[in-house]
């Protein structure tokens, strides 16, 4: 199922990369290859429905599922089925699975067609190895949006990259026979 965040669509096998925190300043400083910007580090933007704006493409949270219904927003929340009844479009809807979650807490909602937020801020994943090695297999296993701080955008990118070469759904950036 496509994933519609506001005006953006992204196709079954697309990959998003939502930065945690918007550095203060212009746009561009938002490294590029970032599908989702929020927030600009100063806590919640929004942390009652009755100060959601006008407009408001994608909320963040499971209390603001009824306001995300009425207008139409997509919304990332950790109880799916909670926001599916109060009216949440699913072609809106991200599950948010946490930092680091057990692979079933991906794989089983991926499967149902759910779009899968995993949180990468807490650690510096473009330093750790083993890090890209874990975002490379939640991303096998259909994770689709990937909240990541500013430093780790770049390689979380290339992984996510990788996998989607490695799968078919994205062509590989150069290709090369190995003929002699």
């Amino acid at each position: 199922m496509d994933l519609r965040l506001g005006a953006r669509v992204f196709g079954a096998g697309q990959h998003a990369l939502w930065l945690a925190e918007a550095p203060s300043g212009t746009a561009g400083e938002i490294p590029e290859g970032v599908d989702i910007v929020t927030g600009t580090g100063f806590g919640p933007a929004v942390v009652s429905a009755s100060f959601v704006p006008d407009g408001a493409d994608l909320l963040v949270g499971d209390e603001l599922a009824e306001a995300a219904a009425a207008r139409g927003a997509g919304l990332v929340c950790r109880d799916a089925r909670r926001a599916l009844a109060a009216g949440v479009r699913a072609d809106g809807l991200v599950l948010d699975a946490g930092s680091r979650p057990a692979a079933d807490r991906v794989a089983q909602p991926a499967a149902d067609g759910l779009a899968v937020l995993v949180d990468l801020t807490g650690e510096p994943v473009g330093e750790d190895a083993g890090l890209l090695a874990a975002v490379s297999v939640y991303a096998w296993l259909g994770a689709r949006v990937f909240k990541v701080a500013a430093r780790d955008v770049d390689p979380v990118r290339q992984v996510l990259d990788m996998v989607a070469s490695i799968r078919g759904t994205r062509p590989p950036a150069e290709a090369r026979r190995g003929l002699a």
